[in-house]
């Protein structure tokens, strides 16, 4: 692995110069360091402090350091106001979240949840449009039954407080089923007056 700055006592040719981290001019024999990337001269101390390069479009500048989430092993603070049924605390970063996924620490507390469940009301709405794009406005309801039965899938996967995934499933099927059925019957009718005209 390469070496990501270069150590030396200032000479010549740096004195004179300022840090690029603290602005001090650089004495005959200082400690130095060059970044190995931009030629940037650096106080080794200043280097050493700051972790890498100051100049914004370096590789060797240091990773942003996250500020609002919480150090391993610090308790999250409570939370001020009382929780909703559908809220929790995240026990990570402890923010007030609705479901089990909290994504500001990207953290799902899904296998911790042993409560009750109850069906999300978008399987059934979803269910409910498939069904009834069966017998009418298939063109609109077969695609909207696919649809929100894919947002009811991952809403249920990320929340383990839901259940029906199975109602979701079943109205992304025959949504399916309803939107081909619609297809061949416009390609037949596409094909009769084609036909018809002749």
């Amino acid at each position: 692995m390469s070496e990501t700055v270069r150590r030396m006592k200032i000479n010549k040719r740096y004195e004179g110069q300022p840090c690029q981290w603290c602005g001090g001019l650089f004495l005959l024999g200082d400690d130095g360091a060059i970044c190995e990337a931009c030629e940037n001269p650096y106080h080794a101390r200043c280097w050493d402090k700051e972790n890498g390069c100051n100049n914004p479009g370096c590789v060797n500048r240091p990773l942003q350091q996250l500020k609002d989430v919480a150090p391993v092993g610090v308790a999250p603070a409570k939370p001020t106001r009382p929780l909703s049924a559908f809220e929790m605390v995240c026990p990570t970063c402890g923010d007030i979240i609705t479901g089990a996924y909290c994504f500001r620490c990207r953290n799902l507390q899904a296998s911790e949840y042993t409560g009750p469940k109850q069906t999300l009301p978008e399987a059934k709405e979803a269910l409910k449009y498939a069904i009834i794009g069966i017998f009418c406005f298939g063109f609109i309801l077969g695609p909207m039954a696919i649809i929100k039965g894919t947002s009811a899938k991952k809403k249920i996967s990320m929340d383990p407080r839901y259940e029906g995934e199975g109602m979701a499933t079943a109205a992304q099927i025959i949504g399916g089923i309803v939107c081909l059925l619609h297809v061949v019957n416009l390609l037949v009718l596409v094909g009769g007056v084609a036909s018809g005209g002749r």
